[in-house]
C-alpha cells in the first residue's frame, strides 16, 4: 500500500521540474502582484512572443557574400497580429570597404502602433489598457568578413558581427526592450547559372549563429539563443524572387523561439528595384507583414 504514495510523490516531482524550469523566467503578474515599489519594467517578459514586431525581430540572413557595391533599401512595412497593428519605415545600408570587408546599418526610425486591451494586458504594458501611439526604433550596425569566395570546391563563406543599441522607445507599451543586444553568425552560399538570358542564376544559402539580448530578470539578466536560417534566391533578367525561413531558439522558453517565412519579389529598373514582400511569423512571432519599397544596387 505504500507503493502508491511513493509513485505519486515521484510523478509529482518529475512533473514539477519542467514546470518550475519554465515558470521561473516569467516575472510576477504586474496587475495582481505589484508591490507598489518595484519599477514596472521588471514585470515585462522580454521576449518576441510578448512584445511588438520590432522589439526582438529575427535578423535577416546573410548570403555568404560581401556585396561588391553599396546597397541601400528603404521600405514601408505593415504588421498585422491578433489585437495589434504596427506600421513602420525601415532602411538598410551595406557598404563594402574592401573585397573582404563590409559594413552594415539597419534602422526603423519610427513605428506607429495600436493594440487592444487584451493584447496590452497579455504583453504586460504599464497600463494594461488599449493604446496607440508611436515609437522610435533600435539601430543595428555590424561588420561582415568574407572568408571564402569563388572557390572551385568550397561555397562562399562570411562571418558577421552585429550590435543593437538601446535607442528604441515605447518600452511601457512593449514596443522595444530599451536594452542592448548582439548576434554573431556564419553564412555559406553558392550560385548556379550562366548569368545571361532570361534566367540568370539560382543561389542557396544557410546561416547559423548566436544571438543575445538583455532581460529585466534579476537572476537571469541575459537570454542566449541559437540563430539559424535557410534561403533560396531565383534571379531572372528583369525580376527576382527571394525566399527564406529563419528563426532563433532561446533557452528560457518564455516566448523566445520565433520563426519566420519570408518571400520577396523584386522588379528591376536599371540598378534599382521595386520590392514587394510578405512575411509570416510562426510560434513566438504572431505577426504577418506586408512590405513595399525600393532597393538600389550600387551607389558609387
Amino acid at each position: 500500500m505504500r507503493i502508491l504514495p511513493i509513485i505519486w510523490v515521484s510523478v509529482s516531482a518529475l512533473i514539477s521540474i519542467p514546470l518550475f524550469g519554465q515558470n521561473k523566467f516569467y516575472p510576477p503578474d504586474p496587475y495582481t502582484d505589484w508591490d507598489g515599489i518595484t519599477h514596472k519594467s521588471r514585470y515585462l517578459i522580454t521576449s518576441p512572443g510578448y512584445m511588438g514586431p520590432n522589439a526582438l525581430p529575427v535578423p535577416f540572413l546573410h548570403k555568404g557574400l560581401v556585396p561588391e557595391r553599396v546597397n541601400w533599401s528603404g521600405r514601408y512595412e505593415y504588421y498585422l497580429g491578433k489585437g495589434n497593428q504596427t506600421q513602420d519605415f525601415h532602411t538598410d545600408f551595406v557598404v563594402p570597404i574592401s573585397d573582404r570587408v563590409g559594413l552594415e546599418f539597419s534602422y526603423a526610425p519610427v513605428e506607429f502602433f495600436s493594440m487592444d486591451s487584451a493584447t496590452s494586458r497579455n504583453w504586460r504594458t504599464y497600463s494594461g489598457m488599449a493604446s496607440e501611439g508611436q515609437a522610435l526604433g533600435d539601430i543595428y550596425f555590424g561588420t561582415m568578413f568574407q572568408l571564402v569566395r569563388d572557390h572551385q570546391y568550397i561555397p562562399d563563406i562570411t562571418f558577421a558581427m552585429t550590435c543593437r543599441t538601446a535607442s528604441g522607445t515605447g518600452r511601457e507599451f512593449a514596443r522595444h526592450t530599451d536594452t542592448p543586444g548582439y548576434h554573431l553568425d556564419m553564412s555559406v552560399g553558392d550560385s548556379y547559372g550562366k548569368r545571361q538570358g532570361f534566367f540568370q542564376f539560382v543561389r542557396w544559402y544557410a546561416e547559423t549563429g548566436f544571438l543575445v539580448w538583455q532581460t529585466y530578470l534579476d537572476n537571469y539578466p541575459q537570454d542566449d539563443a541559437w540563430l539559424y536560417g535557410l534561403g533560396l534566391d531565383l534571379e531572372f533578367r528583369d525580376f527576382y524572387v527571394n525566399q527564406s525561413y529563419r528563426g532563433y531558439t532561446g533557452y528560457m522558453n518564455n516566448g523566445d523561439k520565433p520563426q519566420i517565412y519570408q518571400a520577396d519579389l523584386g522588379i528591376r529598373i536599371g540598378r534599382a528595384a521595386l520590392v514587394f514582400g510578405y512575411q509570416k511569423g510562426f510560434r513566438d512571432y504572431p505577426f504577418q507583414c506586408f512590405r513595399a519599397g525600393i532597393s538600389l544596387n550600387g551607389l558609387k
